[in-house]
Parts: structure tokens; C-alpha cells; sequence
């Protein structure tokens, strides 16, 4: 089948899944766009046929981001070829891809390929430091290659379909992370681009330095963005007992997965 573009859909908190994702997308060698789902009013592109689908979202606590899963539910592209990535911060994706792929599914989209990639945790951040490094981003071309090799092979996006999508139904439970993003006031310039890529609505522009903790995700996508370095990740002394236990129970290295 020929593949004309490739258009993906990305929701990213400190940026590393959209490092990964645009790595895939330019060793394509197909003209490609880029979409940034992640702020809360950012609407979802248009497939259409000759379209390769690119989606890529975070596992939190081996789950699609609530937010993200929201996003790619409005996503529709009957019998259009979908590639999933996941990221994840060295433990594990646990139900992600089943959950992207019944999602996605939903829209009409066919798995033809899945990849995982370790990249930096945002919470646990002395965790898989600088990753995505340059194996991690070798093998995302590598995979890219293949994709595209496999879909000049095949006739139509069903004949190229994965066989099995890991994961089980019902999916984990995740209730989310205790700790949440924290803003100095003294340091805040109020620009508000922590209020436009906030996916969830936790902040907004009459105080920039609030966050709604119940609707906050723990993203850390403002964290991320604020270019005063106002807001960081708040927990004290918790959190560094956190990121120590987290660190020795993902101390070895994981390395990317792919299947197609």
C-alpha cells in the first residue's frame, strides 16, 4: 500500500514523547506532520486515505493519560494504518497499547506496528536520565524502517494488522500520583503558557500560580514550559524518599520493544 503523509498525534508532558515521535516521523522518509494534543483546547487533525497514523502518548501508571485517551476518542480514520508509541519512564507499559488500540479502534484505525522507548521520568526524575539517548533514537529509525518496509508489502492496513496487542482487560488501576506541580509567585511572570498547555484545566489566567489539584494529572507539561523556572515539582522531603525507592526498583536498564 503506498503511504502518501504521515500525520501524528502526540500528547507529551516534559517533551520526550515528542522527541520520540518526531524521530519516527522524519526516518520515514514521508512527508509528515505533527500534532501537539496535549493542551486542553487543541483539536485533534483529519486522516484520511493514504495516511500513516502516528500516536504517542506517555504510560502513567501503565495506562493512557485520561486526558490523552479523551483526544484520541475524537480521532477518526476507517481502515487508516496506525503506528502506537508508548514512553515510559524504565518500569513498565503494563495496559497501555490494549487500551490505545480499543481506543483507536473505536475510530476505525488499524494497528500495523508498536513500539516502546524508555525515556526520562518526569516525576522521578533521577530516573533513565537522558533518555531517549542515541540507541533508544536509533532504534526508533530502525523501527521506522520497518514500518515502512512492511506497509510497501502489504496490500491493505487489515493484511498489515499486528496479531496481538499485549495487556489485559480490565485494564490496571491507576489513581494517580500524590504530588503536584508548585508555582512562586515571586517568580511567575503571569505569560500563561502554563494555563495553554495545562491538557486538564488545572490552571488558569486569574491565578497563574493555582493549581486544581483534582483535576491536575501530575503531567508536569507547565513545569515543562514555564520559561521563569516558576513552577517545579512540589513533595519535599517525600519525594526524595519516593524518587530513592523508585530509582532501586527500576535501576536495570530497559530497552525498546517493538512489534509488527
Amino acid at each position: 500500500m503506498k503511504i502518501e503523509n504521515v500525520r501524528a498525534c502526540v500528547f507529551t508532558g516534559a517533551g520526550t514523547t515528542m522527541q520520540i515521535a518526531e524521530e519516527f516521523c522524519r526516518a520515514t522518509g514521508i512527508p509528515y506532520e505533527v500534532a501537539d494534543i496535549t493542551p486542553q483546547k487543541r483539536a485533534v487533525p483529519a486522516f484520511a486515505p493514504g495516511d500513516l497514523a502516528v500516536f504517542a502518548v506517555p504510560s502513567y501508571g501503565g495506562r493512557v493519560p485520561a486526558p490523552a485517551a479523551e483526544k484520541l476518542r475524537r480521532c477518526v480514520g476507517e481502515g487508516v494504518p496506525a503506528v502506537l508509541i508508548v514512553s515510559y519512564g524504565n518500569r513498565a507499559v503494563d495496559d497501555t497499547f490494549l487500551e490505545m488500540a480499543d481506543v483507536l479502534g473505536e475510530g476505525g484505525f488499524v494497528p500495523v506496528a508498536l513500539g516502546s522507548f524508555v525515556a526520562h521520568h518526569s516525576l522521578m526524575t533521577n530516573v533513565a536520565e537522558g533518555r531517549p539517548d542515541a540507541d533508544d533514537l536509533a532504534a526508533v529509525r530502525a523501527f521506522a524502517a520497518q514500518v515502512v518496509e512492511k506497509l510497501a508489502r502489504a496490500d491493505s492496513a487489515e493484511a498489515a494488522r499486528v496479531a496481538s496487542i499485549p495487556g489485559s482487560r480490565p485494564y490496571r488501576t491507576f489513581g494517580g500520583v500524590v504530588f503536584k506541580p508548585e508555582a512562586d509567585a515571586d517568580e511567575c511572570t503571569t505569560c500563561g503558557l502554563c494555563v495553554r498547555f495545562c491538557p486538564t484545566g488545572a490552571i488558569t489566567f486569574d491565578d497563574t500560580t493555582a493549581t486544581d489539584v483534582d483535576r491536575c494529572i501530575s503531567c508536569f507539561r507547565c513545569v515543562a514550559v514555564c520559561p521563569a523556572g516558576a513552577r517545579t515539582i512540589g513533595g519535599g522531603e517525600a519525594l526524595t524518599a519516593a524518587r530513592e525507592a523508585f530509582a532501586q526498583k527500576c535501576a536495570v536498564r530497559q530497552e525498546p520493544w517493538t512489534c509488527l
